[in-house]
């Protein structure tokens, strides 16, 4: 989809300001990082303590499934790719247009670093947060999709190389979890949606296979669960009569 600059400008301009109201939403129940510290300095090392939060119990189920369902399809299903074929008959050709529009990385990372830089000029910490954390999402996937596409330089179905993983896919799917925790389950429901949909043009438009996209997904999920991850902790004490067990998250 080629978009004029201005174009481009409004809507960034409309994406900020969907971040900014997303971020506050459900006042009743704010979400706000274990790491409350948003400083340019200390940001890399936010990335690197995150990264063991890659193997947390959260992110066991969609490893596996991913896996499974990533195998499954590069084995038997990719052979005919008839996923797309059965995408080009629906001719909804601009949903899916949106769809590739969605999983642009100049698009989530405008409306990534525009939020954190607007949070930080009002002194918004849950904002700064909020755009920080989209921000190490996007960039923990961008960094581990090309290491993965040079690495396994599968041609894609239209003929160009590095297919796998899909990179519209991953960078649409990493920055669903933190909306989901940011913006509460419904706003997390719509961004699982449109990465979806993204992923499904990226099909379409014969630019991956199924398993392509699954992989794009699983890495993406994984990626975002990472970034907002706060550990939990469980504290008994002893009451009269028995325990009293507390479930809290740090």
């Amino acid at each position: 989809m080629n978009l004029s600059f201005c174009h481009k400008g409004q809507t960034l301009f409309g994406v900020l300001v969907f971040f900014i109201c997303l971020t506050h939403s459900y006042a009743d129940s704010l979400f706000f990082s274990s790491d409350p510290n948003t400083s340019l300095a200390h940001f890399p090392i936010k990335i690197v303590d995150d990264f063991s939060n890659i193997f947390v119990s959260e992110n066991i189920a969609p490893f596996v499934l991913g896996g499974m369902a990533t195998a499954l399809d590069w084995s038997i299903l990719d052979r005919q790719n008839a996923l797309a074929s059965d995408l080009n008959h629906l001719n909804i050709e601009s949903f899916f247009d949106f769809g590739t529009f969605y999983g642009e990385g100049w698009l989530e990372g405008g409306g990534a670093l525009g939020s954190w830089g607007i949070g930080a000029l009002t002194q918004d910490l849950r904002l700064q947060e909020f755009g920080r954390d989209m921000t190490e999402s996007l960039i923990d996937s961008t960094v581990l999709v090309t290491g993965l596409k040079y690495a396994v330089d599968r041609t894609r179905p239209n003929g160009s190389p590095y297919s796998f993983p899909s990179g519209h896919t991953i960078t649409a799917f990493c920055v669903a979890p933190i909306i989901n925790q940011y913006g509460g389950i419904e706003l997390g429901i719509s961004a699982y949606a449109l990465a979806t949909v993204t992923g499904l043009a990226r099909i379409d438009e014969h630019y991956h296979y199924l398993s392509d996209v699954i992989a794009g997904a699983t890495l993406g999920i994984i990626l975002g669960n990472s970034v907002v991850y706060k550990p939990k902790s469980i504290s008994v004490s002893a009451i009269p009569g028995g325990l009293r067990a507390i479930w809290s998250f740090n």
